[in-house]
């Protein structure tokens, strides 16, 4: 079964997975799972949003350093968080 969004935040806050881990389940639930089906328009922008952050996360930071775009942990820490915002409201 998959894990839900909040879940997943939940986990990552926690600190039970990693950003990496983290960032891998949510690209994967957005593109694959069933959950985005679910979601309302304002919840889907939300979770859009946390996308956008976490699949240019990088957990090297002379990576992060040659390619400005690329997010580090608390870049996806606080994209969660705001992400959990909306799906608690």
């Amino acid at each position: 079964m998959a894990l839900s969004f909040l879940s997943m935040i939940d986990a990552l806050e926690r600190g039970d997975v990693s950003a990496r881990a983290f960032s891998s389940a949510v690209e994967h639930e957005w593109n694959f799972g069933d959950e985005r089906a679910t979601l309302s328009v304002k919840e889907r922008a939300a979770v859009h949003r946390l996308f956008d952050v976490v699949v240019y996360y990088s957990e090297f930071r002379e990576e992060r350093e040659r390619i400005p775009i690329y997010r580090n942990e608390e870049d996806v820490l606080m994209a969660a968080r705001a992400c959990r915002q909306v799906l608690m409201s």
